[in-house]
């Protein structure tokens, strides 16, 4: 129902957005969206319930050391699916790792989904999330996202933060497709989040999956170590990985790579490996192993996908199979 402001205006209600997961990324977005305007409400793992409930604190990086401290508090937070299911919701965000989010709809999240009617934001990539999610989503109700932030749980080193909370930057705006898009964007970028309606979003992170999986698993391999990622052939066998995942994409997207993504070869990681970290507001190295260490499960389960998809497109696949086998091993 509309409220009416003080010189008798409608107004219309706050949008309720309920987000699953609190890690980093959901931290992230749902200050932003609660500074938009929204009431943000979580549901996590009954643990976490708590600390949830006692307010998030965020670091925005400003360089290398400088870190600007952010703090809200969520509408509510709930530790169950039938808890959530009751409240009722406008959005559900889903702010887990793709595997994670296979693992849900192998168990509750079903229920969740089931009970709701308004818009789902999917921000996992790979081209089977979709149709995972539509056997519970209209394709009308879904929005693609894409996760074009860094964030982690600080201090990723000494003395980086006063007490812990998440750090992050967002260098490039949030891209997002579907009807409801604009909505979405809305919210965000009210809440001083770059963010912007894309027309194919899923196309477009799954190219950059296609980039950026075989390069993880290389450093990986290579120890999480920039210069041994750039000694060896870890270099090489990244940059003929990433060619087969992007012709694998391309077949399954029908729309061509970014030109830039033909760039993606030896010399230019290993230049890449020398420059970045020099560039980015944050301790690269460090940072990659932990994040990737954190969603190894899901860099494993994207290389296996890129494989037997290639296999069922009859594309070559060699460079993607020997790179997962030297990164992860045998049973990787």
């Amino acid at each position: 129902m509309d409220a009416l402001d003080h010189r008798g205006r409608r107004t219309p209600p706050p949008a309720r957005l309920l987000l699953v997961g609190a890690g980093a990324v959901g931290t992230v977005y749902g200050y932003h969206l609660a500074r938009g305007g929204a009431q943000v409400a979580y549901l996590v793992r009954p643990p976490r319930v708590e600390s949830t409930q006692a307010g998030l604190v965020l670091y925005e990086m400003r360089g290398k050391r400088r870190r600007l401290r952010r703090f809200f508090r969520p509408a509510a937070v709930h530790g169950s699916v039938a808890e959530a299911a009751a409240a009722g919701y406008d959005q559900l965000w889903l702010c887990l790792s793709t595997a994670a989010l296979d693992k849900a709809l192998a168990a509750d999240l079903p229920e969740l989904l089931g009970s709701h009617a308004g818009v789902v934001v999917t921000l996992q990539p790979g081209l089977h999330v979709p149709e995972r999610l539509g056997a519970y989503v209209s394709a009308d109700r879904l929005v693609d996202g894409g996760i074009s932030m860094v964030a982690y749980q600080a201090p990723l080193v000494a003395g980086e933060v006063p007490e812990p909370g998440i750090a992050y930057d967002l260098p490039f705006p949030s891209p997002f497709s579907g009807r409801s898009a604009a909505s979405v964007v809305s919210l965000l970028k009210a809440g001083g989040c770059p963010a912007a309606v894309r027309p194919n979003t899923r196309a477009m992170m799954a190219y950059g999956t296609a980039t950026l999986n075989p390069l993880i698993a290389a450093l990986e391999g290579a120890g999480w170590k920039l210069a041994a990622l750039r000694s060896g052939r870890w270099a090489e066998l990244a940059a003929a990985a990433c060619a087969q995942a992007r012709a694998i994409t391309e077949a399954q997207v029908g729309v061509a790579p970014p030109a830039g993504l033909r760039l993606v070869r030896p010399s230019t990681i290993r230049l890449a490996t020398r420059v970045m970290p020099r560039l980015v507001p944050f301790e690269l190295e460090i940072y990659l192993r932990y994040h990737f260490t954190k969603v190894g499960d899901q860099t494993r389960m994207l290389m296996r996908r890129f494989v037997t998809d290639g296999e069922a497109l009859g594309l070559e696949v060699g460079a993607l199979r020997a790179l997962a086998a030297e990164a992860f091993g045998p049973k990787g």
